[in-house]
């Protein structure tokens, strides 16, 4: 996944939470960052993946990728 969306490894690890049906603020409590920091790396994913919603952007990343569990 980072290499089919240029994603860096926090990025990764926000997507896969939110994949798992984490909401934004359980992300950034389970990697210990500030909500703004989580959201900071959500609006990038979105630039990246050419999304604008949250359910878009996992329903995308599990077409493209199978997600680590």
């Amino acid at each position: 996944m980072t290499g089919l969306f240029d994603l860096t490894p926090a990025e990764v690890n926000l997507v896969t939470a939110l994949a798992k049906g984490h909401s934004l603020k359980a992300a950034a409590a389970e990697a210990g960052l500030q909500f703004s920091t989580v959201r900071t790396y959500l609006n990038r994913v979105f630039r990246k993946t050419g999304t604008n919603q949250q359910s878009q952007l996992v329903a995308l990343l599990k077409s493209a990728h199978p997600l680590p569990r």
